[in-house]
This record gives structure tokens, sequence and C-alpha cells, in this order.
């Protein structure tokens, strides 16, 4: 699917709803997600909803575990949203706070957005990024997304790395 020096991403499989469960009811991870619902009976629907996610596929809705090479340990999860009437490609990440501040959200969405671009190199990518989360809005820029506006609508920072024109 995608792997890089340390991670892989992988399917969603049951046997990673106790971790998923853990970190995304971690105060500190959390603080700037969107969730619906962080039950574990949820996350179970959750799971075995997008266990059979296509990779980078046009299906409307795709979320990959992200492991370690090392001991194929979760570390964390990856969305990927597609719109057609938008021609783009919207991206999440969440990575357990065990995990944060150690560079792997860098090297998976780097691999991911140049993954992206190869397989789909007309169409857009997008990240949508909360006003306080100056973590991601850093990481984002790292890897080249252009800030595009503060919508008000959605209370998020666009972000975008443009397709290239057909």
């Amino acid at each position: 699917m995608l792997r890089t020096k340390r991670l892989y991403l992988r399917n969603l499989r049951q046997t990673d709803l106790d971790t998923m469960f853990d970190y995304r009811n971690d105060i500190k991870c959390n603080l700037y997600q969107r969730y619906e619902d962080t039950s574990k009976e949820y996350l179970q629907k959750f799971i075995q909803d997008y266990a059979n996610s296509t990779f980078l596929s046009k299906e409307e809705e795709q979320h990959y575990a992200i492991m370690c090479n090392k001991n194929s340990e979760m570390i964390g999860d990856i969305s990927v949203f597609f719109s057609e009437s938008d021609n783009c490609f919207t991206l999440g990440i969440t990575i357990a706070p065990l995990f944060q501040e150690q560079g792997y959200a860098y090297e998976i969405l780097d691999e991911l957005v140049k993954k992206i671009q190869t397989d789909y190199p007309s169409i857009d990518i997008v990240a949508l990024i909360e006003k306080d989360n100056s973590k991601s809005i850093s990481l984002f820029k790292k890897l080249s997304f252009a800030e595009e506006c503060y919508a008000e609508s959605i209370q998020s920072y666009v972000f975008t790395i443009y397709g290239k024109a057909d």
C-alpha cells in the first residue's frame, strides 16, 4: 500500500479497536479532532465500514492504520476523502500521543502526497486545520501546502497543494 523508512499504511482491522479507542479518547490527541463519536461501539462499526477501503481509489472516504515497521504497532490513522465535484483529496491524520513529535506525521504524509501527485497529478490535495492547531499548521506548511484562507463556515484554515493543469 504505502511504506516509508519507519512506517506503513494498512487497512483497518478489528484488532485496532482498543488502540484507536485509547488515542481517540486522549484529551491531548483529540483536542483538534472533530470525531462524531469515540465510543467502542462507534469505532467498531467505523473499522468495519472502512476495513476494505481501496488505497487511493476515488472512494468518497477511506481510512487506514499507520503502523511501525519495527514492531507492527499501530501509532495512528490517516483519513483520505475524495471530492469529485472539487477534484481534490482532503487528508486528515491522527497520531497517538506516545508517538507525537517524532516526525511520523511528516514522514507518512510526505509519502502520501508524493503518491497522490504521481497517481493523480491533476487533483488538488487539501488539509483543513483548526485555527489554534499550530503544530498541524507548521506540519502542512513544511509539506509545501499553501495557506489559502480561513473558512469561518467550517472554522478551519484551508491548506492546498494544487494539481497540475491538464
